[in-house]
């Protein structure tokens, strides 16, 4: 599934929630952040997409890993930005 379309997800996006998390042995399953915080658009609600798409090139994003992540507000919408249908146990 890497790069072919951005993945959205439903953990909200903030800048610093790496830091916040961040612990030696690593977490397992993290749930994301509370609230949404994009200091270049601190008003607008932003969620994480993974995985990059068939659009990326070196000048734009680092290439096509799963755990590439970027932000992209509640109302975006692309040709290379999809989702994918899941259920918890």
């Amino acid at each position: 599934m890497a790069g072919n379309a951005w993945e959205w997800c439903t953990d909200l996006y903030n800048n610093q929630y790496y830091q916040q998390v961040n612990r030696p042995g690593g977490i397992i399953n993290p749930k994301g952040p509370q609230k949404s915080f994009d200091p270049q658009e601190p008003y607008a609600v932003k969620h994480v997409v993974r995985g990059g798409s068939f659009l990326c090139n070196d000048s734009y994003c680092s290439g096509y890993r799963v755990a590439r992540r970027m932000k992209e507000a509640d109302d975006s919408s692309s040709e290379n930005l999809g989702f994918r249908c899941v259920a918890d146990e």
